[in-house]
């Protein structure tokens, strides 16, 4: 059973010295018998685990005698793979512990379905960036720790100007291409902390974390316009223009769908006020403008 089985094995002594490997798993890690025989389970590189996680495997086996958990291995070529690891402790007649039997079964397949899953649930298919639901966990968070902290967030919600010109006219495969570039200038104009997320359709949400002055967050949108203004359409032409609606928090002290609203409306004040621009949401006020220079900073409003 040991030499033929399907999953891979090890039997390790009770020092935790290996001694002996089945061809499962010198198949599934690329190491031959003779290259962890005499070895400890330390040659797998398993440095994705700390100390605690030995701790408690060893403390479950004294325990119950047996310790069931996922663990990620070092294959010999470098590759890490993940496997559900069940370790038996094997006692002879007079109770004493005579080795442990590790088996080792592939849940690689299962964990990538499960990240391709969780990349359906919360990534937008066409560009890659947070959709909805992981845009508005990400803001309830960053809101959260602007709280504690006495920082600020900045939300600003991006629309294209006369998209669908541009798949009526060019078509939807320029459109979705277009679409990818819009998303890869936003991405590289934002810093580590903040986050670029696609609603649908055209429309783009950017939260930056502690955005600093008015001036700040136009230097940053000026940019951005500047950028898109260069996007390669199809046929040689190029260049998209955007409406940008900033809202700002705590200022703003509403709910992330509240904060959403706030600057949506501001963008379809931009769009009023002839498009390829930005408009501030004031909640003092409940309106929208574009921005004052000569105010110094965002809580002087």
């Amino acid at each position: 059973m040991f030499s033929d089985a399907h999953n891979g094995m090890l039997i390790v002594s009770p020092r935790g010295v290996i001694l002996e490997a089945n061809g499962a798993f010198c198949r599934a890690t690329g190491y031959h018998p003779a290259e962890v025989r005499g070895r400890t389970p330390a040659c797998l590189k398993l440095t994705a685990h700390g100390p605690q996680f030995f701790a408690h495997l060893r403390h479950s086996l004294r325990k119950s005698g047996v310790w069931q958990g996922e663990l990620v291995k070092r294959c010999k070529d470098g590759t890490l793979v993940t496997a559900f690891l069940t370790v038996g402790t094997v006692r002879n007649r007079i109770g004493q512990i005579s080795h442990y039997l590790c088996v080792f079964s592939d849940i690689e397949p299962l964990k990538a379905r499960q990240r391709r899953l969780e990349q359906l649930a919360y990534f937008d298919s066409l560009t890659g960036l947070p959709n909805r639901m992981l845009l508005m966990d990400r803001l309830r968070q960053m809101c959260a720790a602007a709280r504690r902290h006495g920082r600020q967030v900045a939300v600003c919600y991006l629309d294209i100007d006369g998209f669908k010109a541009i798949n009526d006219s060019l078509g939807h495969h320029a459109g979705d291409s277009a679409l990818v570039e819009v998303a890869s200038r936003l991405s590289l104009e934002v810093r580590s902390g903040d986050t670029v997320a696609r609603l649908g359709g055209d429309e783009f949400v950017m939260l930056f974390a502690e955005p600093g002055a008015v001036a700040d967050i136009q230097a940053v949108l000026d940019r951005i316009l500047l950028s898109l203004s260069q996007v390669p359409l199809a046929s040689g032409r190029k260049g998209i223009s955007a409406s940008v609606g900033v809202t700002v928090f705590p200022m703003d002290d509403g709910s992330p769908d509240t904060l959403l609203r706030h600057a949506d409306k501001a963008m379809y004040q931009a769009k009023r006020a002839g498009r390829a621009g930005y408009c501030f949401f004031y909640p003092l006020m409940e309106g929208c403008r574009p921005p004052d220079l000569r105010r110094e900073h965002l809580t002087s409003h």
